[in-house]
């Protein structure tokens, strides 16, 4: 019961977006190199990423803050032939449709083997939580990107 009670305390605390909202994804070298499994938290307010490269064995982890944060509430649904609205008993409250939030992040990763990236990733929150990034290599002169996120 204890469980359940917490479930519902979270997903009430979703909607006040007071959770961290964890994804699995991937970090791929884009010269043709392995996929890394990463693990994504994204919060109200930042992301933190964790993965292990498992060919070089190089531990990643870091931070994302939130940079913007573009929001369309969506339309309110359709309303009741009867005029109804939230306030009339018996009927349901009206709902939100087409509800989206795009958030953009910027950070860095740091490798346990002297890799360091610096990256750009767009979230995007619906109902569910996706999002994609590229990282490029710190302080390399080369103007293209190195690794591509997903998650």
């Amino acid at each position: 019961m204890a469980r359940r009670g917490s479930l519902v305390l979270c997903g009430g605390l979703v909607l006040l977006a007071a959770c961290a909202i964890t994804r699995k994804g991937t970090l791929t070298k884009l010269s043709a190199g392995p996929e890394i499994p990463v693990t994504v938290s994204v919060s109200e307010t930042e992301a933190t990423l964790t993965g292990t490269d498992p060919q070089s064995g190089e531990e990643f982890e870091g931070t994302f803050n939130v940079v913007e944060t573009k929001g369309d509430r969506g339309m309110l649904g359709p309303s009741s032939p009867m005029g109804g609205g939230s306030m009339t008993p018996g009927l349901p409250p009206e709902t939100r449709t087409g509800t989206k939030e795009t958030i953009q992040m910027t950070g860095r990763l740091e490798g346990s083997k002297g890799t360091s990236l610096k990256c750009v990733v767009q979230v995007e929150r619906t109902l569910t939580l996706k999002g994609s990034g590229i990282c490029w290599v710190v302080d390399s002169d080369d103007p293209n990107p190195a690794y591509r996120l997903h998650f």
